[in-house]
């Protein structure tokens, strides 16, 4: 496990050291699991944000969030993300299943 060192405000230790004393845990595991949390959130976030933009299509999405394809679809359904699934996406996706 690598040493990772980061400056926090006073408002950001006090949360941290909130979560964890509410789960009995120590500040690093913490840390670790808000970490793990939210840099997934916001994978998908952004995930989604250039599946919108027409950067790239679901499959592109999903492997950016480290999703499978199936995942990704229900986490854009479950945030009500429209879906711009067009001709190439369907041929991309037969030709994946090839």
């Amino acid at each position: 496990m690598d040493n990772v060192t980061t400056r926090m405000s006073e408002e950001e230790v006090d949360l941290v050291e909130r979560l964890a004393k509410a789960r009995g845990e120590s500040r690093s595991d913490a840390i670790r699991q808000a970490l793990r949390r939210g840099a997934r959130e916001e994978l998908i976030r952004v995930a989604l944000q250039r599946y919108q933009e027409g950067e790239v299509g679901m499959r592109g999405a999903a492997e950016l969030a480290g999703l499978t394809i199936a995942e990704m679809m229900a986490e854009a359904n479950d945030r009500g993300v429209l879906a711009n699934y067009d001709e190439a996406d369907l041929a991309e996706d037969v030709e994946a299943l090839r």
